[in-house]
């Protein structure tokens, strides 16, 4: 291999800015040790689990067939041939102001049969996930929120989105004389949102969220979700989280062909936050 001469000064001087650069990160790292304040960590992380019961209210179809639902959770647990299964989460990374948000729903329900003419029975799963990216427009970024956790400051915030939600839809519909029909299909489409957080004491805060997508794309002629609640601010072993409790409704109305959807879907939930 041959190094031609006149690159020797300049991997020379390159060698000795990265050993500065590394010495004065050390150095730093030090400081930072010492006084946590000297250096503050532009990333902060969250993790969100969550019970979701919501009512179901709409039509569900599979081909030419339809099933028409209007129950509450309360309802729906008492004509369900069995507890409906579900599974929810959300998690969030933030540098400075920008973040990346995803958000998982799974439910499973499988009705009683009604026996009238046109269904006896209505099997449903659906997949929803969320994912995009955030601006904070104004308000604290959200390592600033961790790092003064314990603390009351102005740190009412609002945040812009913008993404997309992917459904994933599986419908069985129980006819007469032993006959069903089945289908599934997955769509995707773009949403646009926000959410705005207001803090009433260092422990107390409250949070609106709401969005709006579809716009025909992929067979999506409509879809929304709105979600509002208030959570309180904890330590559990030794890690920042929260306690929240609110309501959350779900629009759908995606295409009628193979297997279709023309639902809202809406109730209470709880959930667990932990911060970092």
């Amino acid at each position: 291999m041959i190094i031609k001469a006149d690159f020797l000064p300049t991997f020379k001087a390159l060698a000795f800015v990265v050993a500065l650069a590394t010495a004065s990160g050390v150095h730093g790292a030090g400081t930072a040790k010492g006084d946590p304040a000297a250096v503050k960590n532009p990333w902060a992380f969250n993790l969100s689990l969550y019970t979701w019961l919501p009512g179901v209210s709409g039509d569900f179809s599979v081909g030419p067939y339809s099933k028409s639902v209007d129950a509450s959770f309360i309802d729906i647990a008492g004509k369900l041939r069995n507890f409906p299964m579900a599974f929810n989460g959300h998690f969030e990374a933030h540098y400075e102001k920008l973040g990346f948000f995803l958000d998982g729903n799974y439910m499973s329900m499988d009705f009683k049969p009604r026996f009238d003419r046109i269904s006896s029975g209505l099997s449903m799963e659906m997949g929803i996930m969320d994912y995009g990216v955030m601006y904070r427009v104004f308000g604290p970024s959200a390592s600033e929120r961790v790092g003064n956790w314990n603390k009351k400051s102005n740190s009412n915030g609002l945040e812009l989105y913008a993404g997309g939600r992917s459904i994933w839809l599986g419908n069985q519909l129980d006819l007469i004389r032993g006959i069903s029909v089945s289908g599934s299909k997955s769509f995707t489409a773009p949403i646009i949102g926000g959410k705005v957080m207001v803090e009433f004491s260092p422990h107390w805060f409250a949070l609106m969220d709401g969005n709006v997508g579809g716009f025909g794309v992929n067979n999506v002629s409509f879809t929304g979700g709105a979600l509002g609640m208030v959570g309180y601010r904890t330590n559990f072993f030794g890690m920042p989280s929260s306690v929240e409790a609110g309501y959350k409704v779900l629009r759908i109305n995606v295409d009628k062909g193979i297997v279709g959807a023309d639902v809202t879907l809406n109730g209470p939930f709880v959930g667990l936050t932990g911060y970092w």
